[in-house]
């Protein structure tokens, strides 16, 4: 979201950005991803992506990461949203993020750190899912995007979008090297903006036009399965907003 402030991995802490930072204001300075090699104007069709980019360009670090500004990584995976609503309940407000020294004693066992799979509906596919709010041509875009530019990606796409029902890491969320940001970044973004060439937005909605941060749920799940050499930990996921009790029976129910 435009407004959103979002975290990534720095030095020695999780620090506050503010995506969007072109048209967004920064009362509390937070970092920004305006400065050096950016895509800040790309924010209300790229969401987080635009804080990604960012990372991508810009940071030194050797471990980075992305979450929300009210998404964050749980220490330990407990299963999917619906068990974190039952945790949330009992536990309250003692559910506390992840730290960053967890996270890299995750890495040194693991390649990838991602958002435990969720059934994103009641659809066959993701690819029925996705067009039940959005637009399909941008899905076919997508893959003819894939077709032309990493053809030995298409069959994973087609796994991922059509033969495994709606399960998904969702939320762009992860943490893991640079190195092997660089190398996701690189494939991304290339497909994303090759779908921008051909993608017009007229009559889409606030929701429709974040597009490119929707598509790229979909490409990180598509990334890690082709790439299966890759040792993969799930964390749950939980909502800052979801600690109150009342909410979180709505939810549920």
């Amino acid at each position: 979201r435009s407004v959103s402030a979002f975290l990534l991995n720095r030095s020695s802490d999780l620090t506050p950005m503010m995506v969007g930072a072109n048209f967004n204001p920064n009362p509390q300075n937070y970092l920004t991803d305006n400065t050096g090699e950016n895509i800040s104007d790309k924010n209300k069709e790229y969401c987080e992506l635009t804080g990604l980019y960012w990372i991508w360009k810009n940071s030194r670090s050797k471990n980075v990461g992305l979450a929300h500004y009210r998404r964050f990584f749980y220490n330990k995976s407990i299963g999917g949203r619906y068990n974190m609503y039952a945790y949330q309940f009992i536990m309250g407000n003692k559910i506390k993020p992840v730290t960053e020294n967890k996270l890299e004693e995750i890495l040194k066992n693991y390649d990838w750190i991602v958002a435990h799979p969720e059934n994103e509906g009641k659809d066959k596919n993701l690819w029925e899912q996705f067009i039940r709010d959005n637009y399909e041509k941008d899905l076919i875009n997508t893959r003819d995007s894939i077709e032309k530019l990493y053809p030995n990606y298409i069959s994973t796409f087609n796994k991922v979008m059509y033969r495994r029902g709606t399960l998904m890491s969702p939320y762009n969320m992860f943490y893991t090297s640079k190195r092997n940001v660089d190398l996701y970044c690189e494939w991304l973004f290339n497909i994303l903006f090759d779908v921008e060439q051909k993608t017009d937005m007229k009559g889409y909605t606030e929701y429709q036009r974040r597009l490119y941060g929707f598509l790229s749920e979909r490409l990180l799940n598509v990334w890690l399965c082709k790439n299966a050499n890759y040792k993969v930990k799930y964390l749950t996921v939980f909502k800052t907003d979801d600690l109150n009790r009342k909410n979180i029976l709505k939810k549920f129910f």
